[in-house]
């Protein structure tokens, strides 16, 4: 319960602190962060210290204070759920990539040569862009919301301006994270372990 309050006040803190300072510095100082430093001088543990001290809470409760019990088995899901979040999060900050890629209309694109990642911008508009993706060949369209695949990377179109009356620039935002299922991983376990627990709980009632 200590670490959950700190880290709502952790959050609570970071988010004015992003509206005032803007989404990246709040989320260097308070969520990618070991330790922040309150007035300068008083070390306060930041997301990441927390989340390790959770993670072994957690991993502690699940070896020494929860019964290995087929009917204890949903809480030990919730909680593993948990150390999947956190190990997730973890394994992804290491792994995963974001960057904006330029291309001019009727050229192409390389994302990664190794991956054969690429793809060629057939026309484009202020409203999104059409273009063919390079190993599968086929013809798709991409705009605000609309994201396509890439090898292994999403690709978002950011934005179209002319350079040139005949050669027109498209930005696009790449990311890359192999470990985005986590949080669906998470949402499973924790609802697998909800249910198992309450039907545990409906099963003793009536015995």
């Amino acid at each position: 319960m200590i670490l959950f309050i700190a880290m709502f006040a952790l959050i609570f803190w970071g988010t004015l602190f992003e509206a005032k300072a803007g989404v990246e510095l709040g989320a260097a100082r308070f969520f990618d962060a070991w330790w922040i430093f309150v007035a300068g001088v008083f070390p306060f543990p930041a997301l990441k210290t927390l989340a390790v001290l959770l993670f072994l809470n957690v991993l502690c409760t699940c070896i020494f204070r929860i019964p290995h019990t087929w009917k204890k088995l949903g809480m030990l899901l919730v909680h593993l759920s948990i150390l999947v979040l956190i190990a997730g999060s973890f394994a992804g900050s290491l792994y995963k990539e974001s960057f904006q890629a330029f291309g001019l209309e009727g050229g192409v694109v390389q994302i990664d040569s190794t991956e054969n990642a690429f793809f060629k911008i057939l026309d484009a508009d202020s409203a999104g862009c059409t273009i063919v993706r390079g190993v599968e060949a086929d013809t798709v369209s991409l705009g605000w919301n609309m994201p396509q695949k890439i090898g292994g990377y999403t690709l978002y179109f950011g934005e179209f301006f002319p350079m040139t009356p005949t050669k027109n620039v498209v930005r696009f935002g790449v990311k890359r994270d192999p470990f985005a299922f986590v949080p669906y991983l998470f949402s499973g376990l924790l609802l697998l372990g909800f249910a198992w627990h309450l039907i545990s709980l409906l099963g003793g009632r009536k015995k």
